[in-house]
């Protein structure tokens, strides 16, 4: 018997166990793969962090997470948020509203942020061939986390602290009791007063044994690392996360060079959707692969080098793009937390709290 069960151990399963296990509730963490397995949306060694976005309330809830997350690094004893500044960008008037949105939601928000026309951008940011109209938002409180480590870091920390961890354990069935909730498995049966369901793509497999459906599409996406022809210009101070804004919504965005000797960069909301979960293979492709090599070649030429370690990973997107963090209507003992939209993962250690305090 538990307080809480929490089912599916990414960003945010792992960022609730974590606040559960400070509060001193008995927890059960379980998840059907490894502990930072890499067959969902929470790995890999950089995710983008930022207070940049055309929405008020994700920049304030932004700048809510970030001291949360330098919380964890000082717990954990290593660096998990590196600060490197960030780029928003457009090069074409159609999508100047959208890059203007983050500068009025930024001031909204007291937020730092420089407005840079098509000089400042060209002088201050070389890297990029930048049409006749560029402009962009620069903002020095973004950077990267690092997906994996801050996975391993909170699961470990809520261990640490008592709660149970259970990995390569899937989840068969919920059945929901007037006061409880029991989680059956390929192992055994468990019960607890709550149950979390943070199963990423895997939601409403889980869900639908309680009769929700969420309104949610599971799309793969890719991102490829690019040997620059000189590194200098592509490492950190010299080159920050950006993001693309481009008018028909099909952004790009990329990091500068670390860990690996290349730049990361994808294309967001690519379109690939994967309609049965079960039979997903996490194989990139070498048509995204080649569509992201034209697109340096038009706007990051210098960075036109080797491509490596193509890389899946998974977007469960609602219509709206924003989170469902809730407590189903007709299961009051289960709380649904399914982030990410594709920008979720700098949110994931104030998403834990939130659900760590709907489990109460």
């Amino acid at each position: 018997m538990f307080d809480v069960i929490i089912i599916g151990a990414g960003a945010m399963g792992s960022a609730a166990a974590y606040h559960l296990a400070k509060d001193k509730r008995r927890v059960l963490l379980l998840e059907q793969f490894g502990i930072g397995h890499t067959r969902g949306s929470s790995h890999g060694e950089s995710r983008i962090f930022r207070y940049a976005y055309p929405q008020l309330s994700y920049a304030q809830f932004a700048m809510r997470c970030k001291p949360m997350w330098r919380e964890l690094e000082a717990e954990a004893g290593e660096t998990l948020l590196r600060d490197t500044g960030g780029l928003d960008f457009a090069n074409e008037p159609a999508a100047f509203a959208e890059v203007n949105e983050v500068a009025q939601s930024l001031a909204a928000a007291g937020g730092a942020y420089e407005i840079l026309d098509r000089a400042a951008l060209a002088r201050r940011f070389p890297q990029f061939t930048l049409g006749a109209d560029a402009m962009g938002v620069y903002s020095p409180n973004a950077g990267v986390l690092n997906a994996t480590r801050c996975v391993l870091a909170m699961s470990s920390l809520a261990a640490r602290r008592g709660a149970v961890v259970q990995e390569n354990e899937a989840v068969r069935d919920l059945i929901p009791h007037q006061n409880s909730v029991e989680v059956v498995t390929d192992a055994g049966r468990y019960t607890a007063a709550k149950v979390i369901v943070t199963a990423g793509a895997w939601v409403n497999t889980l869900l639908g044994r309680v009769g929700i459906k969420l309104p949610v599409r599971v799309s793969q996406e890719q991102v490829v690392y690019f040997t620059p022809r000189h590194a200098d210009g592509f490492m950190p101070g010299a080159f920050p996360i950006w993001i693309h804004h481009r008018a028909k919504g099909d952004h790009a965005y990329g990091f500068p060079i670390m860990g690996r000797p290349g730049a990361k960069i994808a294309f967001h909301h690519d379109g690939n959707f994967v309609d049965d979960i079960s039979r997903y293979t996490a194989t990139p492709s070498e048509a995204v692969t080649a569509r992201l090599r034209e697109y340096i070649r038009t706007h990051i030429p210098e960075l036109d080098g080797a491509a490596f370690d193509p890389t899946a990973c998974l977007y469960t997107t609602t219509p709206d793009e924003s989170f469902i963090v809730e407590v189903a209507a007709n299961a009051p003992n289960v709380i649904i937390g399914s982030p990410c939209s594709g920008h979720g993962f700098k949110f994931a250690i104030g998403v834990g709290r939130a659900l760590a305090d709907l489990a109460g």
